[in-house]
């Protein structure tokens, strides 16, 4: 073997066996997606959103509890110790003893603002904002049920970056045996053009074989390095910790069933249908709102007022309660316009829900159907494989026993490759297509992880 092939081969091995990488380091398939729903940058965005909506809920629903204020109109006037004296008194042109005098502030005469103010308001009815309340409580739950489908498709990508890595694994170990494969017939034709029982086409043809195999085993064995370090990123792994990734095949679903795609349980767990489903109730809530616009509302309010220190003998503070009524009566045909946008929005709405609904139905029962059929792929393409090896092994023999030729050795060598790298994605295009079905179903994060992961980082 020549020096450049043993190291290419020996580069291979080392990465399809995962060799050198420190002991307990093994990430298998439940606990990448775990640590990507708790350190993945999509899965805190998912979180810090319904945390924002949450919020927006809690100030919708401020409505319900009093409001208190303090306002101050306190300040400094060059007039303000400016009086007017009065004279008054039933026999004050009689009897000058009298009258009475009184001495009242300029600034004061005639104003009712306080230099202090503390308010207190409490709405008693109405119905259009406590149907916008209504809504902001379903925009809350539905980005609750956003983060869920931003988790299953967290959940579907660490899953398809996990199999390509072992895909990768599988696939560098068949371009190990390649490389040891095309170097074993390079020196046979060698040995043969030697002995003149082969042509110079042949022994050229089997140093390209071996050229190609050490160049896309190269290739491959980079493919597979940007391929571990994707999938250490998408985990939320720290940079420079990649090489400790050691993959765990084993962790990988062996047997994959699709549930019944007819089932009203299944569609009604599906995120999307749950979101197109609050939209609607959404649309209700703003319905209501328009409607509610007709209505009157009611209010209180009450509070404590101080006017100053320079009223004289005027009152200096107040407390007052009052209640705000507002009857609406004529606004312009706003209330109409909005009523008839919101009844469109809503049976928009209901539309699509229906139809989505149909749509995702479909796509589960094909989704289904694929996979029923592909039960017995994964089987017969290793069966392909295992016979296309022992033609390979049989060609080499016929060539060592000066019965075959350099180019049925080559012929051989393609065929099993071919199949055995289309053995290994029989096995794990299955699983993906099964990985698809629970991700539409909505279930792929609890088939994978069991119970919800704790999103606490």
């Amino acid at each position: 073997m020549q020096p450049a092939g043993r190291v290419a081969a020996l580069i291979i091995a080392l990465v399809a066996a995962g060799v050198g990488r420190a002991a307990g380091s093994t990430l298998t398939l439940a606990d990448a997606v775990s640590q990507a729903l708790r350190e993945g940058a999509d899965a805190k965005i998912a979180r810090l959103e319904t945390e924002q909506a949450d919020a927006d809920a809690g100030k919708a629903r401020s409505i319900y509890w009093p409001q208190a204020e303090i306002t101050s109109n306190a300040g400094w006037s060059n007039r303000q110790n400016d009086t007017i004296d009065t004279i008054s008194g039933d026999n004050c042109p009689d009897n000058p003893n009298a009258c009475l005098h009184k001495r009242y502030p300029l600034s004061a005469l005639g104003s009712n603002a306080s230099w202090l103010s503390v308010y207190i308001d409490q709405v008693l009815v109405d119905l259009s904002r406590w149907h916008g309340v209504e809504r902001n409580e379903l925009e809350r739950e539905a980005a609750g049920v956003q983060e869920a489908q931003q988790r299953e498709a967290i959940s579907f990508a660490i899953t398809q970056q996990y199999l390509t890595v072992l895909r990768m694994q599988r696939l560098a170990a068949i371009d190990a045996q390649r490389v040891s494969d095309a170097e074993w017939l390079d020196r046979q034709a060698a040995t043969l053009l030697e002995a003149g029982r082969a042509l110079s086409s042949d022994r050229d043809q089997a140093a390209l074989a071996l050229e190609e195999a050490r160049a896309e085993a190269a290739a491959h064995t980079l493919e597979l390095e940007d391929a571990r370090l994707a999938l250490w990123q998408a985990i939320g792994g720290a940079l420079g910790d990649e090489d400790e990734l050691e993959l765990v095949p084993d962790s990988v679903p062996a047997s994959v069933a699709a549930s019944d795609p007819a089932s009203d349980e299944v569609l009604r767990a599906m995120p999307e249908l749950r979101i197109l489903d609050l939209r609607r109730r959404m649309e209700e809530a703003t319905l209501a709102a328009a409607r509610a616009e007709r209505y009157p509302t009611l209010s209180m309010r009450g509070g404590y007022f101080h006017y100053g220190t320079k009223r004289f003998d005027a009152f200096e503070s107040e407390v007052a309660v009052g209640v705000d009524l507002h009857i609406p009566v004529f606004n312009g045909f706003r209330t109409s316009s909005a009523i008839a946008s919101a009844s469109d929005a809503l049976e928009a709405a209901r539309l699509r829900y229906d139809s989505v609904r149909q749509s995702k139905r479909a796509k589960l029962r094909e989704l289904a159907r694929r996979l029923a059929a592909s039960q017995q792929q994964p089987q017969l393409a290793e069966r392909r494989a295992r016979l296309a090896a022992e033609r390979r092994r049989l060609a080499d023999l016929a060539l060592q026993g000066q019965r075959g030729s350099v180019a049925e050795a080559l012929a051989a060598r393609a065929e099993a490759e071919r199949t055995g790298r289309a053995a290994i994605d029989a096995q794990f295009d299955r699983v993906m297509l099964w990985a698809t079905f629970e991700r539409e179903a909505g279930g792929l994060t609890t088939a994978l992880v069991g119970e919800q992961v704790d999103a606490t980082p």
